[in-house]
């Protein structure tokens, strides 16, 4: 039978209805139950954490979905369809005998071309989960026959024109035709049905916005098909190849709460398994399977984000704002905010690509990395200033603050007033290596930048990292330390029901032990100390809290990481598109512990109104075991050439000539007194700063100290 239809095309169609119903006869008895078929699409919806309604996914556009009624199309709309996807539709019974061959065929020429009918297409949409293995081929022909014996052609091509994906996270015809030209599927010209049918082999390749030219080539190969098969004269053949492909601009995303969680959501639920086999059925199911998603948003610490960054950069031309809360010891997310503009398709809080510099919001790592090589961070270390060190032969650059020049420091000191130059020191002494496994033990890692880049870079020091790190990140490593070491992966989807209320899928923590809970008690006195009176007093809340600035070189990303036992928060300000220099913004020059820190001091004053003072857990390196580094005032000197290799600078917290200087005093001597040995230990909690609440001083100290 291959060879007829191979060989003589008269009886190819004959062939392949002959052969197909071969096939429907030796698999009926095989066919599994098909439950659930007649269901239309219908929305799903996304609640927040108190089961409010963040967003329902209808078109779009943002109207409701409307299933097309086959009936009511004009015939090239469908025709167009089966032209691209299964021109003998209507002369098999679920399988195309001819399209296998010629996949086959194909495949072995080295080409691709697909072989399911619209039948197996339905049923690997519905029940296959898209499983790209043979077996999923076996049971989508299975699921395909017992199809074919309960519906007729016409109720399978109606339900595959509702259910089909084209982009633009359109399902169904009626919201693609609205979506790329602004009609109804009714109104739909011949040009514009075969550009849409086209579009279903690649949606994503075959973007009439982005790719015209490939999208004009599949669209004129639709139309020749119509004609080939009867369906369109060759006078409208050439009229509608002489069309240009006109499709109207995207309309701005439908105004939603927390619209970048939202995002984050959906392309979180894409990766559950229990939604389907690829990203495209979970799509699919997602936005036409009438779901209830819910999940782990804090209303309140949402709006309190959003009123914070839109109180202090809320103007136009202000830079750019993320935030991201997580709960510690659970991953749970409670508040993602990226930016103010909903239509910004690119989440600042979570982007999967590059990251941006952290500065020295990163020295809580090196300062871990340092504790696990058995440093007494009590050790007193060379703190001038510049100061160039030898690295594998290579020489670099150190500055502290506006050059300052401390004498000398303990590591406590240098985190929390973060002086660079102890801190380049401490990571040749602990190598870049072992500050790379402590920052991925931390949740740091992502596999499509994988931080092994950095293992050799000793600029790691002071964040100077390949590929940066996102606010997620950041707020889930430093959970880590808010619940004594224990590190949480976070997440955003609590759990999914059906349209019927049963559950789909349940999330389940996942948990694991990052550090010994005294490692980070040592580490959470420090940070505390930042903000007690360091470079984070503009964060003081009226409680505990321990936390991190970070602000890079030229003032291109500002950070502050901060936590309470409740929450995690971290705060980025920078440009969303590029590194711009944020030297005057409303009158002052943005550092970690203005802008950021002060945002955070707000966040989390009102988000944590009401919740219950708790202590953070700390410890004394007492406790640890560990050891005295000898003071040290070894450097090589700053005049020293080499023709080796050319001086590198490392990427530091400096601060270029013209910025005030620091009025805190240096320290110049190792403290005498030994921190407290208990290993919990809750502080008064300090008066708020009255800078904390005004952005508009210009002074180093209110700017809650140097950058850093």
């Amino acid at each position: 039978m291959i060879a007829v239809i191979a060989v003589v095309p008269p009886f190819r169609r004959a062939a392949v209805l002959a052969g197909s119903r071969v096939v429907l006869f030796v698999a009926s008895p095989l066919a599994p139950g098909i439950g659930g078929f007649d269901d239309l699409p219908a929305t799903s919806k996304i609640l927040a954490a108190d089961g409010s309604v963040l967003v329902e996914l209808d078109t779009p556009t943002g109207g409701k979905r409307q299933p097309v009624d086959l009936d009511r199309l004009p015939n090239h709309v469908w025709q167009a369809v089966l032209a691209a996807e299964d021109e003998n539709f209507y002369h098999h019974s679920g399988v195309d005998p001819g399209a296998v061959f010629r996949a086959m065929v194909r495949s072995a020429q080295g080409r691709s071309q697909g072989g399911s009918t619209i039948t197996q297409q339905l049923a690997k949409i519905n029940y296959t989960r898209s499983e790209r293995t043979v077996f999923r081929k076996l049971r989508e022909l299975l699921y395909a026959t017992r199809l074919e014996g309960k519906y007729s052609k016409d109720q399978l091509l109606e339900r595959y024109l509702n259910q089909v994906y084209l982009g633009d996270r359109a399902y169904g015809i009626a919201a693609a035709s609205e979506s790329y030209f602004g009609v109804r599927p009714e109104q739909l010209t011949v040009a514009q049905a075969a550009t849409l049918a086209g579009m279903i082999k690649g949606p994503e390749q075959l973007d009439p916005r982005t790719h015209q030219a490939a999208v004009r080539a599949r669209r004129d190969a639709v139309l020749r098909n119509m004609a080939r098969n009867g369906w369109l004269p060759e006078r409208k053949l050439a009229s509608a190849r002489s069309v240009a492909i006109e499709v109207v601009p995207p309309r701005p995303p439908v105004a939603t709460r927390a619209p970048h969680f939202v995002d984050y959501v959906i392309r979180e639920a894409q990766s559950l398994d229990s939604l389907g086999g690829s990203s495209d059925s979970r799509g699919h199911r997602v936005f036409t399977g009438g779901l209830t998603i819910k999940t782990t948003l804090d209303a309140k610490a949402f709006d309190a984000a959003e009123a914070a960054v839109r109180k202090q950069l809320g103007a136009p031309e202000d830079p750019a704002t993320a935030v991201v809360s997580v709960q510690p010891g659970d991953g749970a997310i409670r508040a993602m905010v990226s930016g103010l503009d909903p239509a910004r398709k690119f989440n600042l809080a979570d982007h999967s690509g590059d990251g941006r510099q952290p500065g020295s919001a990163f020295k809580p790592f090196v300062y871990l990395a340092a504790l696990r090589s058995g440093i007494d961070p009590r050790s007193p270390i060379d703190a001038r200033s510049p100061k160039q060190l030898e690295f594998r032969g290579e020489r670099y650059t150190v500055r502290n603050y506006e050059g300052e020049s401390q004498g000398v420091a303990t590591v406590d000191d240098a985190l929390v007033h973060s002086i660079n130059t102890v801190f380049a020191q401490l990571v040749l002494d602990t190598g870049p290596q072992s500050v790379v496994k402590i920052a991925k033990t931390s949740g740091i890692d992502d596999p499509s930048r994988p931080l092994e880049d950095d293992r050799n870079r000793p600029a790691i020091a002071l964040g100077g990292l390949r590929h940066g790190v996102t606010p997620l990140e950041m707020a889930a490593a430093y959970a880590t330390f808010a619940a004594k070491g224990v590190y949480a992966e976070p997440y955003a989807i609590t759990g999914i029901t059906d349209r019927a209320g049963r559950d789909v899928y349940i999330h389940a923590l996942a948990t694991r032990k990052a550090f010994e809970p005294k490692e980070v008690g040592v580490l959470n006195a420090a940070l505390m100390g930042v903000v007690d009176g360091g470079t984070g007093t503009a964060a003081r809340i009226g409680r505990p809290a321990g936390g991190k600035t970070g602000t890079t070189q030229n003032y291109g990303d500002a950070w502050f990481v901060g936590f309470v036992p409740q929450l995690s928060t971290a705060v980025w300000v920078g440009n969303s598109e590029k590194i711009v220099p944020m030297r005057n913004v409303h009158g002052r020059r943005v550092s970690g512990g203005s802008f950021p820190a002060i945002i955070w001091g707000q966040m989390m004053r009102t988000t944590l109104a009401g919740v219950p003072v708790e202590p953070i857990a700390t410890a004394s390196p007492d406790e640890l075991g560990l050891r005295l580094l000898a003071p040290t005032t070894s450097s090589l000197p700053v005049e020293t050439t080499t023709t080796a290799s050319v001086p590198t600078t490392l990427p530091t917290d400096t601060v270029p000539p013209g910025q005030p200087a620091p009025t805190q005093p240096a320290p110049t001597a190792p403290p005498t007194t030994k921190k407290p040995s208990n290993t919990t230990t809750s502080r008064p909690p300090p008066t708020t700063s009255t800078t904390s609440q005004s952005p508009q001083g210009t002074a180093a100290k209110k700017d809650g100290g140097p950058p850093g």
